[in-house]
């Protein structure tokens, strides 16, 4: 049997991946999961030697590859099946939001779980390896892969035999999945890409505030800036919200008002191509104006639809931003946004720029989006119908959402940019934190075995000495010191940090959070922990415990409301 794989007039790749021409057996390996590839393995399947397609959805692409790549295929199709965003959630573009049998979804094949930014470090002071304890071949697909649509995933699935697949392995296309091997001999992969280094642009933009030097306390807002083909929503609504954000500020600074703490902008270039742009410079200023700044605010995507409203975040800024949402409204219901979203907050994971701030340097983080469905990303993703037509057809009409998270996103920033005295949260993160132990226990990894309560022990003191900071903080305003205060509350993130990273991870620092390494996109909370449970280590959970609980008793100690002495910088 022969198909040719046609791409509708549109020039497709993944970024990273190599050129390669091969041509094996194809597999389906459902959403490329380590899980799913443990399910092949117990039906008697094996990816080694083979061509791996998989479906977009689950976790990032380019850990679909990495992992058809541990097992050992020679290449890899990545789609995207109609159940996921196609007809199977509702009418395609042009009639509909949803992704047309044509559309294909582009973006990084690069290992992004194992370390953010350049995978050549062709900038900044220090080489791959030191950065991310990896080499840029460890860090990149060596196998040949591309994205394709479902029009042409569809001759391909529809040939293969092998056993009917798992049922959650089914997609939605119009007949029964099989797993492969494919009936005719062998697909043909050929990919003929280029690398290249060139140069990007960040742009940073400034607006000082009333403390100068080492006593300012940076808030820097961000979105990227690079798009796939037109990008009308991912990054252009969120760029277009934030240029309206800082004229917002722009008309404030002409009537001669000033911030206390500076506010920075920053236009990221690069972030489609695994975080370059935020990357770079919060690496090169972490020693500078970062090493201050209490918070990072970004926002993507701003605006796909209206059905939910998405927040991650750091938890100690929980509290002070669902309290903004009450000040702003809806602009359909008329009711205030926490109101009518009531949104739970998550984790943050990774797949845009907070990554760096959080993650690398312990900067608290937010991010947010009005989003067009509450379990389906929205259909024209990375595809050349991301365009300012589907925009003003699906995803916001009237911009009126684009208006409102501009007034969202600038408040808040004033917020934190313009109190005297910071609305940092740590007893309600100390809550979130016992949470996320809880939740450890009822992972399918976890053994008794591994002792949890020194972390239980570490949060309890970090809950006591957040609420003696709360009831003592008149304390701190009568005697004048409310910087004090404000040190304590928003710089603690650093503690959170360990200098030799996490398990397999050496760039990301941070003990609380991380992306998934296997799943790239979403977050793990105790990612140290959670991970040795899955590789049944138990001596390094252990060792995992002890670091978590290290951390967190390290930011009870810096909250300590009944010291007076200076805070120390992490």
């Amino acid at each position: 049997m022969k198909h040719q794989v046609l791409s509708g007039g549109e020039r497709v790749f993944f970024a990273y991946a190599p050129s390669g021409d091969v041509a094996a057996p194809l597999v389906y390996a459902n959403y490329g999961s380590p899980e799913d590839f443990d399910a092949l393995e117990k039906l008697g399947i094996t990816v080694e030697g083979k061509v791996v397609i998989m479906r977009y959805g689950k976790c990032f692409r380019g850990l679909k590859v990495m992992n058809a790549q541990s097992h050992g295929a020679v290449g890899a199709l990545v789609y995207s099946d109609p159940a996921d965003d196609g007809f199977q959630v509702g009418p395609t573009y042009p009639a509909g939001p949803w992704r047309p049998e044509g559309g294909i979804q582009r973006g990084s094949s690069a290992f992004a779980s194992l370390c953010g930014g350049d995978p050549a470090r062709a900038a900044g002071p220090n080489t791959v390896e030191e950065s991310c304890g990896y080499s840029q071949q460890e860090i990149l697909p060596q196998i040949p892969a591309m994205p394709i649509s479902y029009r042409d995933a569809r001759p391909l699935l529809k040939s293969l035999e092998g056993p009917i697949v798992p049922e959650d392995f089914q997609g939605g296309l119009e007949f029964q999945y099989h797993t492969g091997p494919s009936s005719f001999s062998k697909v043909h992969v050929v990919t003929n890409n280029s690398f290249v280094t060139t140069t990007i642009w960040n742009v940073i933009a400034k607006i000082p505030g009333k403390l100068q030097g080492d006593e300012d306390r940076p808030v820097i807002l961000g979105n990227h800036r690079d798009a796939w083909i037109f990008g009308a929503a991912d990054p252009n609504s969120g760029t277009a919200v934030m240029l309206e954000v800082a004229r917002g500020l722009g008309s404030l600074l002409s009537t001669g008002w000033r911030p206390i703490r500076s506010i920075y902008f920053g236009s990221w270039s690069g972030e489609e191509y695994n975080l370059i742009g935020s990357t770079y410079w919060g690496e090169k200023n972490a020693d500078g104006l970062l090493k201050n700044a209490i918070a990072y605010l970004n926002v993507d995507t701003a605006v796909t639809g209206n059905a939910q409203m998405k927040v991650v975040a750091t938890p100690s800024l929980s509290t002070a931003f669902l309290d903004t949402l009450r000040h702003i409204k809806d602009p359909i219901q008329g009711k205030s946004l926490l109101e009518v979203f009531a949104p739970q907050i998550g984790t943050p994971g990774s797949g845009t720029d907070y990554a760096v701030f959080l993650d690398h340097l312990g900067i608290a983080s937010l991010d947010f989006a009005f989003e067009i469905n509450p379990t389906h990303d929205y259909g024209v993703y990375h595809s050349i119908y991301d365009s300012f037509d589907w925009m003003e057809k699906w995803g916001d009409p009237t911009f009126q959402y684009h208006k409102t998270a501009a007034q969202l996103w600038g408040l808040f920033a004033l917020r934190l940019a313009d109190s005297k005295i910071l609305p940092f949260d740590h007893i309600a993160e100390s809550k979130t934190l016992g949470l996320h132990v809880d939740k450890i226990e009822k992972l399918d990894t976890y053994t008794a075995i591994v002792d949890l309560q020194p972390l239980r022990d570490a949060i309890a003191q970090y809950s006591s000495a957040a609420q003696k900071l709360v009831s003592l903080d008149q304390r701190f305003l009568l005697r004048g010191s409310h910087n004090e205060y404000n040190d304590k509350v928003s710089l603690a993130e650093r503690q959170y940090l360990i200098e030799e990273g996490l398990p397999l991870r050496k760039w990301a620092k941070n003990i609380k959070q991380a992306p998934g390494i296997y799943l790239g996109y979403a977050a793990e909370e105790f990612p140290g922990i959670v991970h040795a449970l899955r590789e049944n280590d138990i001596e390094l959970a252990q060792e995992q415990v002890q670091k978590a609980a290290l951390c967190i008793q390290k930011v009870a100690i810096f909250l300590d409301a009944s010291s007076s002495k200076s805070v120390t910088q992490a």
